[in-house]
């Protein structure tokens, strides 16, 4: 292992799916507590992964799991130091330390990690202190209360977008580099198991939501895999969690986290080979906002309103509509049939506008955006600003409207 402080260490993008093998030196992780507490069996176990092909060690030295009791920085150095110490000559790929511990964090980094796995949720000036001091990766996780989305509150993709986003401006306000940063939705952090599966589904979003930041996913052994798959037992569940990971790469994952590494290096690299295949535009760029098919300012005459006159009479509604559809097959065949064509979309909408009347306009522009979703399955994204010049308010204005953000899932 290299002495990586005083690097700059960033977190590849686009080359592959890379993986990150998990050493827990720990007596009472969720799947394998006490398998490699001692001193000889932490080391055998990294270097078997190193030899699996893991592409980061991520250590971890106090359990994360629910319920779970924390422990003292000291206790928690105390485990993990011998084992960075022994591991010193012996690896030839990056260290992580899975902390939440400014001060682990610290002793970790001078002692030969590259890497801070943060699981804490929280966006901590000490802890982006020691990443700036020292140039190393700092993986940053989505926590939250499990009863967040309950009653109809904020959905947790939304959730995750916000985090994402105040995590990228704290980290760029602490002088830290996006290219230093890895972003993590936190399957199983502070998530219902829906919400979990809600969040592997839709991996693409957190993708785009992460920016020109590397996206770790972390679903290894987890509830969430031992509930969709029946297994009980999480030592049996790499099968399940393959197959969440392997959606989670679909998606656009940079790096998985896992238990059992030659199965999931095995598993990343099929579904690189499907994913990453040499007839995808090669000039795609990860880091910049997706394509869009984009409307503006689309007229059109309908009878939606709450009063009785604008039902009778009709008004005209002004449309802004942004899409991000399933297109890169145009940029290479120059086919209109490899796109969602904008003069059909807008025809979609001139009907999903004058079929039927609505009282409010927030329900004429989600009955616009359930029509566009059915008829064209290559959309991803959707945003519609529906505008009301001319609605019958006694107030000098220029518009009214609303604007909603659909994703299909």
């Amino acid at each position: 292992m290299s002495k990586f402080y005083g690097q700059d260490f960033c977190f590849p993008l686009g080359e592959k799916t890379y993986v990150m093998g998990i050493l827990n030196v720990t007596d009472n992780s969720f799947s394998d507590g006490g398998l490699y507490a001692s001193l000889e069996s932490a080391v055998a176990h990294a270097l078997r992964m190193q030899n699996d092909g893991a592409d980061i060690i991520d250590i971890g030295a106090c359990s994360t799991a629910p319920g779970r009791p924390p422990v003292s920085a000291r206790e928690e150095m105390s485990r993990l130091m011998p084992v960075l110490n022994a591991l010193v000559g012996k690896l030839a790929i990056p260290v992580s330390v899975d902390t939440q511990n400014p001060e682990t964090a610290e002793a970790g980094i001078q002692n030969g990690a590259a890497i801070i796995n943060d699981v804490s949720g929280v966006l901590n000036p000490v802890m982006a202190g020691v990443i700036r001091k020292y140039n190393a990766g700092w993986i940053i996780t989505c926590g939250g209360s499990a009863d967040a989305d309950r009653d109809g509150a904020v959905p947790v993709l939304t959730r995750i977008r916000r985090f994402f986003e105040e995590a990228a401006d704290f980290a760029d306000s602490q002088g830290i580099s996006p290219e230093s940063v890895c972003l993590d939705p936190g399957i199983g952090f502070g998530k219902s198991r829906s919400e979990d599966l809600t969040v592997l589904r839709g991996t693409a979003f957190c993708k785009r939501s992460a920016g020109n930041r590397a996206l770790l996913v972390g679903a290894s052994r987890k509830r969430v895999v031992g509930e969709a798959s029946g297994e009980a037992a999480p030592q049996k569940r790499d099968s399940g969690t393959a197959a969440a990971h392997t959606i989670a790469i679909a998606g656009g994952a940079d790096m998985i986290r896992v238990h059992d590494v030659y199965g999931a290096v095995a598993a990343a690299k099929t579904a690189d080979a499907i994913v990453r295949a040499a007839d995808t535009v090669p000039t795609v760029q990860l880091a910049l906002p997706p394509d869009k098919i984009i409307i503006r300012d689309l007229r059109v005459f309908a009878y939606h309103g709450v009063n009785a006159e604008e039902k009778e009479n009709g008004q005209f509604f002004s449309l802004d509509i942004d899409i991000i559809a399933k297109n890169s097959r145009a940029f290479i065949s120059d086919q209109i049939g490899d796109t969602v064509s904008y003069a059909s979309i807008i025809k979609s909408v001139i009907t999903g506008m004058t079929e039927r009347s609505f009282d409010l306009i927030e329900r004429a522009a989600q009955h616009v955006a359930d029509g566009l979703f059915q008829k064209y399955p290559d959309i991803r994204e959707l945003r519609i600003l529906l505008k009301k010049p001319d609605a019958p308010i006694k107030a000098d204005f220029g518009l009214v409207g609303i604007e909603i953000n659909r994703v299909r899932l």
